[in-house]
């Protein structure tokens, strides 16, 4: 059977000389070529291990750790912590054989197993000064140290709108927090709530704090240990801060450093905190994780890959089914028309108003989110749209003179559907593939990042993203799965307009006067 007839096929040799479309699908077959082999790619687990003279392909077959390691233990090594000791040394006669990428999408990494240059996090934020006011009944005042910076022309001045809150504690009555800005804006005075006791306070304590919530934390930065590039505000420090700061980056790569106090020449009051830099996940690319790691520990690169492999199968097979099952029943209503197809138009159209989201999060809360049921609820609502498709199609083509000669032939009806319709009618289907293969992957994502996608741990960039919301400082959380995200997309959309230009029916259409 000729599926493809010549028109079809110049159509696709005109997607050919299209080189944004065409040099797309090669890069978008080329990133599912290389992601189908995923595991060849990117494992934890080495191919070939050498040891005393004996190979071992730990991929095929299980090795148990007491082959290495003669302690009776019957499960596998950590082929990491094993290939890092002295049995597999340098000069030793043992080595193992790594995959590119020396990770597995379900391998979470300690601390002390990430190579980390030595630097340190040097940072500087405003102190906020604090201070209090002891009031007695009759409003005198006893202040604490430094309320000279808050009212450094003497005596501070109870404003008005505070007596009232403060005689309700006087008088022992319930009361609840206060806090009332001062005149120019730098502080603000704060009264705590008060509930009634045995007998009234004797005393009230007014809190005089400043008013910081305009000034933006400056950001840390990271320090090399060797001829560190120190930030502008540096050489402004006074000059015994000065060295006691010099002091602290040298004291800061062995020991702990207090943060060092200081105030500048506008009396603002500074920290700053020197220390070493730990590893703390998600953490930043360093060597050997140049897209750095997630809040588990696994390395950001891997995860791609393999998310990669899961969104374009997901989104693969999706479609082919949707098309599929909308293909058989748009076909069947385009046929034989009538009641047939008008009955199917109603089914059709109570069916599709069943919300899909609800549907999914009903069925995940019962059976589980999982790969085949997210994508079995994908495909019985998907189907709906490609079926008015394949209808329209089927409804033009089923009076066409080929079919009217194949119904004369008393040809049977499967037949005449299958063999000389449906491939005449596969414009559809091509044109809309791609469309349908990004909106498959976005909606993926997107019910990922919302926690009801695929089960916790499956690599998948809407789940990078949604750590990314949990932890704004990891911008390579952000970065990387969303330009992967990004690219596929892109790659789909300019695949789908390159069908669209070749199979235009326009470009055939002649008219004559």
């Amino acid at each position: 059977m000729e599926w493809f007839s010549p028109s079809t096929l110049e159509k696709f040799q005109r997607f050919r000389k299209l080189k944004r479309a065409w040099w797309s699908f090669n890069l978008l077959m080329l990133l599912f070529v290389l992601s189908l082999f995923s595991e060849l790619l990117a494992n934890g687990t080495p191919f070939i291990v050498r040891f005393e003279g004996q190979f071992y392909f730990p991929c095929i077959s299980v090795v148990a750790q007491e082959t290495f390691l003669n302690d009776g233990v019957k499960t596998p090594p950590d082929y990491h912590d094993l290939d890092r000791s002295e049995l597999f040394a340098e000069g030793s006669g043992n080595w193992m054989f790594w995959a590119l990428i020396p990770f597995g999408p379900k391998q979470t990494l300690q601390a002390d197993e990430i190579d980390v240059d030595p630097r340190l996090e040097l940072s500087r934020h405003r102190s906020q000064r604090v201070s209090s006011i002891r009031l007695n009944a009759k409003l005198e005042s006893r202040a604490d140290a430094g309320i000279e910076w808050f009212f450094p022309e003497g005596e501070p001045e109870i404003p008005d709108a505070l007596k009232a809150p403060l005689q309700l504690r006087f008088e022992n009555q319930a009361a609840a927090e206060y806090a009332l800005p001062h005149s120019d804006g730098r502080f603000i005075w704060y009264i705590s709530a008060f509930e009634p006791r045995s007998r009234a306070p004797r005393s009230v304590r007014l809190i005089v704090r400043e008013k910081l919530d305009n000034v933006r934390p400056e950001p840390a930065r990271l320090l090399a240990e060797e001829n560190p590039e120190l930030p502008d505000w540096w050489q402004e420090l006074p000059e015994s801060v000065l060295a006691q700061a010099e002091q602290g980056l040298i004291d800061a790569q062995t020991v702990p450093v207090n943060p060092i106090p200081y105030t500048d020449a506008e009396g603002r009051a500074w920290e700053i905190s020197i220390s070493r830099e730990t590893v703390q996940f998600p953490f930043r690319p360093v060597k050997n994780h140049p897209l750095g790691l997630e809040k588990s520990g696994r390395d950001v690169l891997t995860l791609l890959l393999y998310a990669t492999r899961i969104s374009l199968l997901f989104g693969f097979i999706l479609v082919f089914c949707s098309m599929l099952v909308g293909t058989i029943l748009g076909g069947i209503q385009g046929y034989f028309g009538g009641k047939v197809d008008l009955i199917g138009q109603r089914i059709i159209e109570i069916y599709s108003a069943i919300p899909f989201l609800y549907a999914m999060i009903y069925l995940g809360s019962v059976f589980g989110t999982s790969f085949g049921l997210l994508l079995f609820v994908y495909a019985i609502f998907n189907w709906i749209g490609i079926s008015y498709y394949m209808r329209a199609e089927f409804l033009k083509l089923r009076k066409q003179p080929f079919t009217e000669a194949a119904h004369s032939l008393g040809l049977p009806t499967g037949r005449i559907m299958w063999r000389h319709i449906l491939p005449n009618a596969l414009v559809p289907l091509i044109t809309f593939f791609p469309f349908s293969l990004v909106g498959a992957i976005g909606s993926l994502s997107a019910l990922d990042f919302l926690g009801f996608g695929l089960p916790v741990g499956t690599p998948s960039w809407g789940g990078l993203l949604s750590q990314a919301q949990e932890f704004r400082f990891a911008w390579w959380l952000i970065v990387y799965p969303a330009l992967a995200l990004f690219v596929v997309i892109l790659l789909g959309v300019f695949i789908g307009e390159g069908l669209r230009s070749a199979f235009d029916p326009k470009r055939e259409t002649h008219w004559e006067a």
